[in-house]
C-alpha cells in the first residue's frame, strides 16, 4: 500500500482541527496557570535596527509582572496589578503608568490568562516562520478588532505542555518584537514583594 493510500484510508487532521486543538489546549493552560517563571530573550526588529536583550521574568496573577533586563543594558518593568513602573538605572529615570487590566490590551497579557483567544482573533497556522523545535505549532492571531499596538501576533506553542515558546508581536509600521522564553517554571510561590517597585532615591518620577 502506497504512502499517499494509507493516508487516504486512514485519514489526517484537517488544518481546523490541529489549529483547534492547539489554541484550546493554550486557553485551557494559561487560564489555570497562577504563576510562572522563565528566562526570555527579547529580539527587536525594525529595518534600520535590530536589537537583542535577556534577562528574567516573573509573572503572578492578577496582573502582576517583573521583568528584569540584563544584557545589554540593566533595566526593569514592575507592574503590580494596579500600577506599571519601567527603570533604566543609568538614566535615572522612573516612568509611572496607571495599570487598568480591563482596558489594556498588550500582548504580553496573554502570558497571564486574559482574554479569550477564540473570541478576541481570527486564527490561522503559521507557515512561513521556522519554528525553535520540531514539537512545537505557529499559530498566527489576527485582532477582530483592530488594535493600535499590533497588527498580528505569533505564539510558538509546545504542543505537549501547551506552553508558550515564543512570543512574535508585529506592529502597523511592520516592527518586530519576539520574545523567546526558556527554563519555564510552573505555578511556583512568588511573594507579592516581589512585585512591589520601590522607587530609588533622587531619581527623576514621571507619571503617564
Amino acid at each position: 500500500m502506497s504512502g499517499s493510500l494509507a493516508l487516504l484510508l486512514i485519514g489526517v487532521p484537517s488544518e481546523a482541527e490541529t489549529v483547534d486543538e492547539v489554541v484550546n489546549g493554550l486557553q485551557e493552560k494559561y487560564e489555570k496557570l497562577e504563576s510562572f517563571s522563565a528566562e526570555f530573550d527579547q529580539i527587536f526588529l525594525s529595518r534600520v535596527l535590530q536589537m537583542k536583550e535577556s534577562g528574567i521574568v516573573m509573572m503572578k496573577k492578577p496582573g502582576k509582572m517583573y521583568w528584569e533586563y540584563q544584557q545589554p543594558t540593566s533595566k526593569f518593568f514592575v507592574a503590580d496589578g494596579q500600577r506599571s513602573y519601567f527603570y533604566v538605572p543609568r538614566d535615572r529615570q522612573v516612568i509611572v503608568s496607571e495599570l487598568d487590566l480591563s482596558e489594556i490590551q498588550t500582548p504580553l497579557l496573554f502570558l497571564l490568562g486574559k482574554g479569550n483567544i477564540q473570541e478576541n482573533f481570527h486564527i490561522e497556522l503559521e507557515v512561513k516562520e521556522e519554528a525553535l523545535e520540531p514539537v512545537n505549532t505557529l499559530v498566527k492571531l489576527v485582532p477582530k478588532q483592530p488594535q493600535g499596538e499590533f497588527s498580528f501576533l505569533i505564539l510558538e506553542v509546545n504542543s505537549s505542555t501547551f506552553l508558550i515558546r515564543r512570543l512574535v508581536v508585529v506592529e502597523p509600521i511592520g516592527n518586530r518584537n519576539e520574545y523567546i522564553l526558556s527554563n519555564f517554571k510552573e505555578n511556583i510561590a512568588i511573594p507579592d514583594k516581589q512585585f512591589d517597585f520601590k522607587v530609588p532615591a533622587g531619581v527623576e518620577l514621571l507619571s503617564y
